[in-house]
């Protein structure tokens, strides 16, 4: 990859961190073709989300300065990321794709600066989205 490519996916991947998104959702995609990566995005973007595969040394260097910067341990091996401004939303759909698909498996990830285990990422997944109808205020 050549050095100008390189630093513009380290700005993409720092407005990513350091933008308005709320959850980061690091994964493990382990031989997920191209046509159940697209799948997953499409998933992703209609709920608001994003999903992207990620270099980990750029994405290591992307990260410095963000409130996401304490999961940079978590870029070992194949990983991908989705997040979303939404603090579960992203996660529900990772973990909905993982438990029906082996391929992909949730490593870990961040709410704000708060670190967060593959469980508690499950256990972020099962709670009810902002947008969600039964979190609207009653009137």
């Amino acid at each position: 990859m050549e050095r100008a490519k390189k630093e513009e996916l380290v700005t993409s991947l720092h407005a990513i961190f350091g933008g308005e998104n709320n959850l980061l959702v690091v994964t493990r995609p382990t031989g997920l073709t191209v046509a159940e990566v697209s799948d997953l995005r499409r998933q992703m973007r209609q709920a608001g989300c994003g999903f992207t595969v990620t270099k980990n040394r750029l994405a290591r260097l992307a990260l410095k300065g963000t409130k996401f910067e304490p999961v940079s341990y978590m870029f070992k091996g194949p990983t991908a990321i989705a997040y979303s401004r939404d603090p579960v939303a992203a996660a529900r759909i990772a973990v909905k794709y993982a438990d029906g698909n082996q391929k992909l498996a949730v490593v870990g990830g961040a709410l704000a600066a708060k670190v967060l285990n593959a469980g508690e990422v499950t256990s972020l997944a099962k709670l009810p989205s902002l947008d969600s109808p039964s979190t609207a205020p009653s009137t």
